[in-house]
């Protein structure tokens, strides 16, 4: 029986190696305390292992089991697991008077010497658990068939208080516990569990110590899981360095523009005073100011201005005073980095420091200013770098 529980096991390690399309691969961010935890329930079959237990019949000695598991896991692969199983165990036993074995009382003795033995088994144990699937496959939350090999380490006990012989009452040892859990997605929250599992103790843990030093017992169930959200793992995405020549080059473009405007704008006031003076009798119009947009650039999380950027504000002031008229300051961010509540926040914070500059630094009037923050709804121009912008525009 131990031979073709391990056989099995082998087989199915040497299914889980054939892959699945469209697998997510490493690597992941670590989750949160909160995050990939579960719970499982399970119902199967103990057969115990030991000295002459093959005196009795395979179907004789299986006796119900119970598992009860909560458990995280850490990354796709690896994860961690408290279980309780246990219930029953029952064999046979080569009997000799003040043996400390629980002996059924239905039971006689053979005229071979060989009597029933029933105790109860109890195994609280840490497991250890490596998706094997995920490890060779990918990381895929939907795949509908995963294996699991686990190993771990516990408590074991034996007991049965209502034994024929009182002389011990409960034994307890370190147990040993190796295993296979197969995994079937039923839906996103719920797996159906298969589960094979066996457990190694010590040769007395059935209050019999004789012929091989270890025994053990294997257990089959099948049961639910229940995951708690979150279930899924988030791959890490590399941020490569911001290359700011394309908007350093357009904020040169910005400030030979506004420079050629102010040289235009000075140019036209002196011919209109001319004129005035000439024709004093004659109202001529006001010059009006052209503004062109300014967008002011930010890294990756931030809403602090440098000095050349307060600058370029500088310049921009200045229009937007003589002008009388009203802008708007819209501030982004990029979807690529953070989520929707983080980026709002954060544009609300770049748009309010360039109209903190404009108008305490500068001396805007507050009426020709109006803030709007997009977050990530609304992204100006095409790359994430730059994308973290504030345009002002009337």
């Amino acid at each position: 029986m131990k031979r073709t529980f391990f056989t099995l096991v082998l087989l199915m390690f040497a299914v889980s190696a054939i892959g699945q399309q469209g697998n997510k691969r490493g690597p992941y961010l670590t989750n949160g305390v909160w995050d990939n935890w579960f719970i499982s329930v399970g119902g199967g079959v103990n057969l115990y292992f030991s000295e002459y237990d093959n005196k009795m019949e395979l179907q004789e000695r299986l006796t119900p089991a119970l598992d009860l598991s909560i458990g995280k896991w850490l990354t796709p692969t690896i994860g961690l697991r408290l279980q309780y199983a246990g219930m029953n165990a029952k064999g046979k036993v080569y009997y000799y008077p003040g043996d400390n074995a629980y002996i059924s009382k239905d039971a006689p003795i053979n005229q071979d010497g060989y009597l029933v033995e029933k105790f109860n088994v109890m195994n609280l144990h840490g497991d250890v658990m490596w998706n094997i699937s995920n490890a060779i496959s990918g990381y895929r939350p939907d795949r509908t068939w995963d294996l699991v090999p686990f190993a771990g380490l516990g408590w074991a006990r034996s007991w049965n208080m209502k034994d024929w012989n009182p002389a011990k009452k409960s034994n307890n040892e370190i147990g040993l516990t190796v295993g296979l859990l197969n995994k079937i997605r039923l839906s996103e929250a719920l797996d159906l569990n298969v589960e094979l599992r066996h457990l190694i103790v010590n040769e007395s843990f059935d209050f019999v110590a004789r012929g091989s030093r270890w025994e053990g017992m294997s257990t089959a169930s099948i049961g639910l899981s229940y995951k708690f959200p979150r279930r899924d793992f988030e791959r890490y995405v590399k941020v490569e360095p911001a290359d700011y020549t394309p908007y350093n080059n357009r904020i040169s473009a910005l400030e030979k523009q506004l420079a050629e405007k102010d040289a235009n704008a000075k140019r036209i006031a002196d011919e209109l005073a001319a004129e005035k003076a000439r024709k004093a009798q004659v109202v001529q119009p006001e010059p009006e100011y052209i503004v062109s947009p300014l967008a002011v650039f930010f890294q990756i999380g931030r809403a602090d201005l440098t000095d050349k950027e307060i600058i370029n504000l500088g310049y921009a002031a200045d229009i937007i005073k003589k002008s009388g008229k009203k802008f708007k300051i819209q501030g982004s961010a990029d979807k690529a980095t953070g989520n929707a509540r983080i980026n709002q926040t954060l544009s609300e914070r770049r748009a309010n420091r360039v109209y903190d500059v404009l108008v305490n630094k500068f001396g805007v009037n507050p009426t020709q200013l109006e803030v709007i923050a997009k977050g990530d709804k609304d992204e100006p121009f095409g790359k994430p770098v730059l994308n973290r912008v504030v345009i002002v525009e009337n």
